[in-house]
């Protein structure tokens, strides 16, 4: 059973391709519109601000995007990415030390952000009912009555929807015209968390060739400078180092590899300190960690939901985002699914999705945020109960520098695939609760 005719989705990035997919099986037709020129293959966009910088996709999300798209993280491997064991080819120096090696029971894969996109836009185009359509700026969500209609384009045209799906992005003025429509009426949380990174990619030196190891280095305070470095494909490295608050790390080569000499351990400088930089460095800023309350929301138009950063948007550092819209959009399938077998049609979407998104980035929010609290560089009173989440966090990474099944634990809630509620049952909980107190004693 079909739930409408035509879904139309805002935005071409990777929460509108992934939400393509889930809406294609339940309408006749799924157009995707985009004020870009989509490339045909793998390329940057002007309309992704962070598309060149380091980019993630967490387990979570690969499985999110298989289910959506079965075979697409063979796809990626055909694109070139490289395949990374967690815990064994990933390195992590966090909380003043390095994680020890482990095999966490999972692997992910590692690209740069154009070629993610370029391989799920190439699947998703080759979907029957699905239209990509590029150089189509959307001037607003058209609506009557109470309920999303579809869009009214720049040029003056409206295309009518079943279901409307925002994909644009956080800085894109669509939710902010809706609400000064008086369509809509919801709370927003913003927090000053001060971050900028510049990236480079870099040609493996003969030497590393054959390595397949990334290298993340989150320092804790009074150290404020980070590192992210990944393979990807063409043999090349892709690496983000940044800092909260202060200045921005150099776009000069020279002066960007000398900067990485300021990273409390030396891994990722003696791998680059010799590389030849591919293309230009590029800047990114980020001033802001900032959500939509939508769940929350007084006024909304039903059949309009949102989706990825443009209901919430991170800290990049974690590599949540891409995953975030990725599982948003695997629950939006299933949600469809659900509703077909139970012939309900569409009415109350907007509220029942809202709540399991809502849930999926809420999540997210609170591992990013709760770490971005810990650095005076991130403005603004911590909440109450932040002195329990570090004291939380503190005992699990020691637990995890001592016993395997922390470890792995603590890798599993890092990309998503597991709950906490691991750290409250079983042998585990009462470990893990003894610890806790004896902690909070001490």
């Amino acid at each position: 059973m079909k739930l409408g005719n035509r879904a139309i989705v805002a935005g071409a990035g990777i929460g509108g391709l992934a939400a393509a997919a889930a809406l294609a099986p339940h309408f006749t037709e799924v157009l995707v519109i985009d004020r870009d020129t989509l490339p045909d293959g793998i390329a940057p966009r002007l309309g992704v601000g962070q598309g060149v910088h380091t980019h993630q996709l967490l387990k979570a999300g690969e499985l999110a995007l298989e289910r959506l798209l079965p075979g697409i993280t063979d796809d990626f491997g055909k694109a070139g990415a490289v395949s990374m064991t967690v815990g064994r080819d990933i390195r992590v120096y966090d909380f003043g030390g390095w994680m020890d090696d482990c095999d966490a029971g999972f692997a992910v894969t590692s690209l740069s952000r154009p070629a993610y996109e370029g391989v799920l836009r190439k699947r998703v185009a080759a979907l029957a009912n699905v239209k990509l359509q590029g150089e189509t700026p959307i001037r607003r969500f058209a609506v009557a009555d109470g309920r999303c209609t579809g869009v009214e384009l720049e040029d003056g045209s409206t295309v009518t929807a079943d279901l409307v799906v925002d994909s644009t992005g956080l800085t894109t003025p669509l939710l902010k015209q809706l609400a000064d429509d008086g369509h809509a009426e919801f709370p927003t949380e913003e927090i000053r968390i001060n971050v900028a990174y510049t990236t480079a990619r870099f040609r493996r030196p003969e030497k590393y060739r054959s390595e397949e190891t990334g290298v993340f280095i989150l320092p804790s305070p009074p150290e404020n400078i980070f590192g992210l470095l990944l393979p990807i494909e063409d043999g090349q490295w892709i690496l983000s180092l940044g800092r909260r608050g202060g200045d921005v790390p150099p776009r000069d080569p020279a002066a960007f590899k000398d900067f990485a000499k300021g990273l409390v351990a030396q891994d990722v400088y003696e791998r680059i300190k010799d590389a030849e930089v591919v293309g230009d460095l590029k800047t990114f800023r980020k001033p802001t960690a900032t959500r939509h309350l939508l769940w929350d929301a007084k006024k909304w138009p039903d059949g309009l939901l949102v989706i990825g950063d443009a209901m919430s948007s991170v800290n990049p550092t974690y590599g949540q985002g891409m995953t975030v819209a990725a599982c948003e959009a695997d629950a939006l399938e299933t949600m469809l699914a659900n509703r077909a077998v139970e012939s309900v049609g569409l009415d109350g979407i907007a509220a029942d999705y809202f709540r399991a998104a809502g849930e999926i980035s809420g999540r997210a929010w609170s591992l990013s945020i709760n770490s971005d609290y810990v650095y005076p560089q991130t403005e603004g009173e911590r909440p109450a109960n932040f002195a329990m989440s570090r004291a939380i966090a503190a005992t699990l990474r020691k637990l995890a520098d001592d016993d395997v099944e922390f470890r792995v634990l603590r890798y599993k809630l890092v990309h998503m695939i597991a709950s906490a509620d691991a750290l409250r049952e079983g042998q585990m909980g009462i470990k893990f609760f003894t610890a806790l107190q004896g902690s909070m004693a001490s």
